[in-house]
């Protein structure tokens, strides 16, 4: 059952036609209300916090209700009505009987086995059919999964758009540890970054954490963009699968019904895995390098399926496609991982302190925290700033394996300037930075560094 609440005192009685009677929950959208239309049943009732004064914005959004509510209903939480006129816009959408999975794993602790699969299945393919109508979740995590009584349902689809068309500052739409990257650096969030967060909220129903994890919100921003997800305990085809959707760019990430077929066309009897029992699957990388299912042409000139032509699920053909898909993924994986792990070595070769480092500056007379990205391997360079807009050359000036001093030169960036850093490093994988303005004394800013490669 989904915890529900009295109503406030400022909260409304009565909303159109229809009658609230508890709360459900509050997020940054709105606040979600039980009530109880014409007919009696309950329903779900958002009451947005923004409002849509301009009429071609509320047309747009109008639209994209129109979408939303073409989405195929399995696995989705239909939405049933909307009324974006006057101060209090909202959407009513079907009652989900059962708490959120977030709120479940919290209780209940992580899922496992068949359980997960059934988590990973069922997003996957709700995510699917949000994308067939045209809609981009945006906002997809484990708040907005519900375990019902007659199964899993994905809520708030396509909401987040009328954030966006009410938005007054520059901040990306969506809750801090399930923002894909491309939403971060400000370019669009396609259904790309819906499969993104899908791969976060299956770490999280596996281990009961957030792949990436920070005390602030710029810490958290910063380990999306530049750190190593937290895969938790995933192994196997799940985790070929996770790692595949983090990959940094958009283009990198299979899509729903690649990710559904892979799920679907693995060996009977060995759930989460791809190959043989009991073989893990490649380590997670620093940032997802690009993998996905093999291409449409690789060894075939069948053409690879698309969002409008229907799944394959009977026959053999489509198994064989299906796991070769997955064979292609876990190879490609396993060499990237080789690679990377052999690069490395190496490069750490002549020293202590080479490598790319990234981490995050907390600057406290300016009241600010920001990521920040030291390379020390080949041309040294820098890079910081809260969209990593500054830019300046790294030059050695005195120092050891374990302690290195360097200047900070040709910078380029408005408001950054030339100074001087001091790196210390503590552990193979760890170090502390303090940076000093060109002709002053003082620390301006500091922070802690991870090395990424």
């Amino acid at each position: 059952m989904p915890d529900v609440s009295p109503l406030r005192p400022e909260d409304p009685l009565r909303l159109g036609s229809y009658r609230l009677d508890g709360r459900l929950g509050v997020g940054g959208q709105g606040v979600v209300f039980r009530g109880a239309g014409a007919s009696g049943g309950p329903v779900a009732v958002k009451l947005l916090h923004a409002r849509l004064d301009d009429t071609s914005a509320r047309r747009g959004f109008a639209r994209e209700i129109e979408a939303v509510r073409r989405v195929a209903p399995f696995c989705t939480a239909q939405v049933l009505d909307a009324d974006l006129d006057g101060d209090r816009p909202y959407i009513v959408s079907e009652y989900v009987d059962g708490p959120s999975l977030r709120d479940h794993v919290t209780v209940a602790g992580p899922r496992t086995g068949g359980d997960l699969d059934r988590v990973a299945v069922g997003t996957a393919t709700a995510l699917a059919a949000i994308h067939r109508a045209g809609v981009v979740h945006r906002d997809f995590k484990p708040g907005n999964v519900l375990l019902g009584s007659d199964g899993l349902r994905v809520v708030d689809f396509g909401i987040s758009r009328l954030a966006d068309a009410t938005a007054t500052t520059g901040n990306p739409v969506g809750t801090p540890a399930y923002i894909a990257p491309e939403q971060l650096e400000g370019r669009p969030a396609g259904p790309a970054a819906d499969m993104f967060c899908w791969a976060l909220t299956l770490v999280y129903a596996a281990s009961g954490r957030h792949a990436y994890t920070g005390d602030t919100y710029a810490a958290v921003m910063a380990r999306i963009l530049y750190g190593t997800p937290d895969l938790g305990p995933l192994t196997g085809l799940l985790k070929d699968l996770v790692v595949a959707c983090l990959a940094a760019e958009p283009s990198d990430r299979p899509d729903a019904g690649q990710v559904l077929n892979a799920l679907l066309d693995r060996a009977p009897g060995q759930p989460g895995q791809p190959g043989e029992p009991g073989q893990p699957g490649p380590a997670a990388p620093t940032r997802p390098e690009p993998t996905r299912p093999e291409p449409a042409g690789a060894g075939s000139t069948r053409p690879e399926r698309t969002h409008d032509q229907p799944a394959e699920h009977g026959g053999t053909g489509g198994r064989r496609r299906g796991r070769a898909r997955v064979v292609a993924l876990v190879a490609a994986l396993a060499v990237l991982v080789a690679v990377g792990v052999a690069w490395a070595v190496t490069a750490r070769e002549p020293a202590r302190l080479d490598g790319t480092w990234t981490g995050v500056a907390r600057y406290p007379s300016a009241g600010r925290v920001f990521p920040v990205e030291i390379r020390l391997a080949g041309p040294a360079r820098m890079r910081w700033g809260a969209d990593l807009h500054c830019s300046g050359r790294l030059t050695p000036a005195s120092g050891s394996g374990e302690v290195l001093v360097l200047t900070i030169d040709q910078v380029k960036g408005d408001g950054c300037y030339p100074g001087s850093i001091l790196i210390t490093r503590r552990g193979e994988s760890a170090a502390d930075f303090e940076v000093t303005r060109e002709g002053e004394q003082a620390v301006r800013y500091s922070g802690s560094l991870t090395r990424t490669n």
